[in-house]
């Protein structure tokens, strides 16, 4: 397994999600306008208890590409995470 996602409806939808993993003490790694699996996304990534990689997503778009921006976590490879670690690290591909 890559990564776990979640999808809603709207941008401001990932926006209270993001707010509130803040609000729950988690770190947070906003992705805004980003093209991954042939889709523009708005999404926000954070890791669950056991370290696993998850994001909260909204399709606005269908997109030309698969390939991810430069920048984005999307369909990057797998990345180890230190398990005491309240930073996000990469997760795997959403692809």
């Amino acid at each position: 397994m890559d990564h776990l996602g979640v999808e809603v409806d709207s941008t401001e939808a990932v926006h209270t999600a993001t707010a509130r993993l803040g609000e729950a003490g988690l770190a947070t790694d906003v992705e805004n306008d980003t093209t991954c699996c042939y889709a523009l996304q708005d999404k926000v990534w954070v890791h669950g208890t056991g370290q696993e990689p998850w994001e909260v997503y909204v399709v606005k778009a269908d997109a030309d590409t698969l390939a991810k921006q430069q920048g984005s976590t999307c369909c990057a490879g797998p990345a180890a995470a230190d398990s005491d670690a309240r930073e996000p690290t990469p997760a795997g591909s959403c692809c």
